[in-house]
């Protein structure tokens, strides 16, 4: 049986920390029995009622496959190193307090592990807002790895969501987690900077997860964000670069059929017919 682990990160999340919990740990996949869970929450000492909220769950049935750590920790990324490197399942992802899964997440990555040849994998990107309403949702067009690490996604190209993307444990080792732990705004972006750099972005069109816009949170500070993005990027455009993303642009308004058509191997959609991804 394959094991999906996952990481949260948080710190003073007392407002959105049991959704995010519930959105783990009730996972139909889970509670049918299809994979083993283990969940890693790091909690940085939070002065609130995180921790308070986090054990409520003790009685769950999936109570045993939760560990929770609470230490002072130097910010959201050193904690998410911290569970990173404890991680022992076949599949891995990390979602930070008040982002949530939909309960038929992990089928669906665990379908596409088993029947493609996928390293890595995201799906929609979906946004909610603070009621937990889904405001957006927009299927990927292509990630092309070279444009990756030249650092063209969240700016001239639409952003990778990472509370849509899983990874192949194998992946774990392409990670410096000191490196890791000393960054404060872009530490998902090191991330596919490091996995790009080996493999190719696979895409699903499903909703798998989704991320939270509210006030506060470390990603609004797009400025501070994209300034350590360019301290993480060594590889230099090309003319040929610029020239492809700004297509890819284009090409990312596509109806989602075409843009199965012109990403055959890298973008799956769901036969009805054959009851399968293709």
């Amino acid at each position: 049986m394959k094991k999906i682990s996952i990481v949260t990160p948080c710190f003073n999340a007392q407002s959105y920390i049991e959704e995010t919990i519930e959105s783990v740990i009730n996972q139909k996949a889970i509670l049918q029995a299809r994979c083993e869970l283990e969940y890693i929450i790091v909690d940085g000492g939070s002065t609130d009622e995180t921790i308070l909220k986090s054990q409520s769950f003790r009685e769950h049935s999936q109570a045993s496959k939760i560990k929770l750590i609470s230490e002072p920790d130097r910010g959201m990324y050193d904690a998410l190193a911290k569970g990173l490197k404890q991680c022992s399942g076949d599949i891995v992802a990390y979602i930070n307090a008040g982002d949530y899964y939909h309960s038929s997440a992990f089928d669906i990555v665990l379908d596409i592990f088993a029947s493609k040849k996928v390293n890595w994998l995201t799906g929609y990107n979906t946004v909610y807002n603070e009621n937990s309403s889904i405001v957006s949702v927009e299927l990927p067009y292509r990630y092309r790895r070279e444009l990756i690490t030249c650092g063209f996604y969240g700016r001239t190209l639409p952003p990778l969501q990472q509370e849509s993307t899983f990874w192949a444990s194998s992946l774990l080792n392409l990670i410096d987690y000191d490196f890791l732990a000393s960054l404060k705004y872009a530490g998902d972006y090191y991330l596919w900077l490091q996995f790009a750099k080996e493999y190719q972005l696979s895409i699903v069109q499903s909703y798998i997860g989704g991320f939270r816009v509210h006030k506060g949170q470390i990603s609004g500070d797009k400025s501070a964000y994209y300034h350590e993005v360019d301290q993480l990027i060594t590889a230099k455009p090309s003319m040929r670069n610029y020239i492809q993303a700004k297509i890819d642009s284009l090409l990312w308004y596509m109806p989602g059929r075409l843009k199965k058509k012109f990403n055959q191997e890298h973008l799956f959609r769901f036969n009805h017919e054959l009851q399968s991804w293709i």
